[in-house]
């Protein structure tokens, strides 16, 4: 089943757009830095052509470390076979904001603006997060109508889970033409993209909002906003 989404507005969380910049909390932040941030914010509805869709597959067979979609292909994770193992249906979600912003992004360092051009990225980097929450809210909400639960959304390249299944989940959103490509670096563009999967569960349970960070176990990381599942720091 496909669902077009449509109306989805830009939505920009201020502490979100910072700690894209590698600032933990907002008031680290110097006001001429702040000004300028808030500057480059301003501009991001005039540069973005929001687009969001999800198709929602049948799971034909989870095994210990493969899930088998109804005619799309084989995801290959352990995790995802884990997290998908009461699932019947998985619902793969696409989100971009368009090519526009990473134009100008390009344009601004081109220029020697660089202060100017990071900020605008940071905002398109949240911008682009808050863009996938509103398809994932909108997922759960129609799963729960139908007395369907949800797992915690999940996506290639976070841990355990190969970029190379990528292709796959493309696959399966064919049919509702996506402006967003893969190539052969399997990057998204443009590159202000999101994709991530969320499995649907019969008489289940919609899955608490999950941080992200929680799943990664990537160490060193400017950007984390938890500590992962099992960390315990020194």
């Amino acid at each position: 089943m496909q669902k077009l989404l449509k109306d989805y507005g830009v939505e920009l969380d201020e502490n979100e757009v910072f700690r894209a910049m590698g600032y933990p909390e907002i008031t680290r932040v110097s006001q001429p830095v702040l000004d300028l941030c808030r500057k480059q914010m301003r501009r991001v509805p005039a540069l973005v052509d929001p687009w969001a869709d999800y198709r929602e597959v049948g799971i034909q067979q989870v095994d210990g470390d493969s899930v088998r979609l109804d005619s799309c292909g084989i995801l290959r994770s352990r995790r995802v076979a884990s997290m998908l193992r009461r699932a019947r249906e998985l619902a793969v979600c696409l989100v971009t904001l368009g090519p526009a912003i990473s134009v100008e992004i390009r344009r601004l360092l081109a220029d020697n603006c660089t202060a100017e051009a990071l900020a605008l990225d940071a905002a398109a980097t949240a911008a682009t997060g808050a863009l996938l929450a509103q398809c994932h809210a909108h997922i759960c909400r129609h799963a729960g109508a139908r007395g369907c639960g949800t797992t915690v959304p999940y996506g290639p390249g976070y841990t355990g889970w190969d970029l190379r299944d990528l292709p796959v989940l493309f696959a399966c959103l064919e049919s509702a033409h996506p402006p967003v490509q893969l190539n052969q670096a399997l990057m998204m563009i443009p590159e202000k993209s999101l994709l991530s999967v969320i499995g649907l569960v019969p008489g289940g349970c919609v899955a608490p909002e999950v941080v992200a960070c929680r799943m990664c176990d990537l160490g060193h990381c400017s950007l984390r906003r938890a500590a992962a599942v099992g960390h315990h720091p020194a």
